[in-house]
Formats: structure tokens, sequence, C-alpha cells
């Protein structure tokens, strides 16, 4: 009985951990897309989300109001390496590596990093309590991003 309990637990963790990735999948291809409400549905009523030093959202209506209010701006995102740790039967933390391609006014950018997630399962569903978004780098697509990374890590 015991085996069946244990087994029972890690197909239940492993339902969670794809859970989560379906989750983050879908707030990245919304974003993709421009369906800021989608993105936004990612998150609980009460997130909190940081892009960068400067940005701060408190709630999932601040969060797409961020999300939705620059039109002009174009973004394609790649999420690499997403590692989640189930923290309990309702609370993960996760972490992965990001880069986009973004333009904003006829300019194009580089941009690349880690974010850094809680997630809570909400109604029995996971979503989003918190974003945090680390940039390596930021840099104008003509310039390369090599250049403004190398001189960031020596």
């Amino acid at each position: 009985m015991a085996d069946s309990l244990d087994l029972e637990s890690r197909i239940r963790r492993l339902e969670d951990i794809e859970a989560i990735k379906q989750l983050k999948d879908r707030y990245f291809l919304s974003g993709n897309l421009g369906k800021w409400d989608e993105a936004a549905d990612c998150f609980t009523d009460t997130a909190y989300a940081r892009y960068g030093p400067i940005i701060e959202c408190k709630g999932k209506k601040a969060i797409n109001e961020f999300l939705s209010t620059n039109p002009e701006r174009m973004v394609i995102h790649h999420k690499h390496s997403h590692a989640i740790d189930i923290t309990s039967d309702a609370t993960a933390k996760g972490i992965c590596n990001w880069q986009v391609m973004l333009g904003k006014s006829g300019q194009a950018y580089w941009a690349a990093g880690i974010q850094e997630d809680e997630y809570v399962k909400v109604n029995g569903q996971w979503k989003m309590q918190k974003l945090v978004l680390t940039f390596h780098f930021l840099t104008e697509y003509e310039q390369g991003w090599v250049k403004q990374r190398m001189t960031q890590i020596k």
C-alpha cells in the first residue's frame, strides 16, 4: 500500500510540474500573439510582477495594464531550461532562462535573462503569484548582444 501512495504522490508531482510548464508556455505564447488578457489570466488576482529593475506591478489588473498599454511593442519570447520545485500541494517555485526579440517604435532589440516565479494552485489550477524578471542584457539589435554581455561578465 505504501508503494502505491508513493507512486500516486510522484505522479501528482509530475502532473503539477507539467501543468506549471503549460501555464508558463501559455503566458509566453499569449505575449507573442499580443493576447494580453490571456497572458494576465496566468496570474492570481493578487500577483506581483517585476519586469527588470524599473517596472513593478501589483495585482493582475496592473499586470494586464502594463502588458497591454504599449500596442506598438512587438515581442517574441523564448523560454529555456525551466526548473520547477513543488514546495507543497498548492505552492511551487520556478526559474527559467528567457530570451526575447522585441521592437518598439521601429527599433529592434535583443534581451535575455532569468525569470523567477512563485506559483499557487487556485481552485485546482496553477497560477503565477510572483514573477521577477532579471536582465542579463538589453541591447539594440544592430549592436549585437555579445559586446554588452561581455562588459557585464568581466
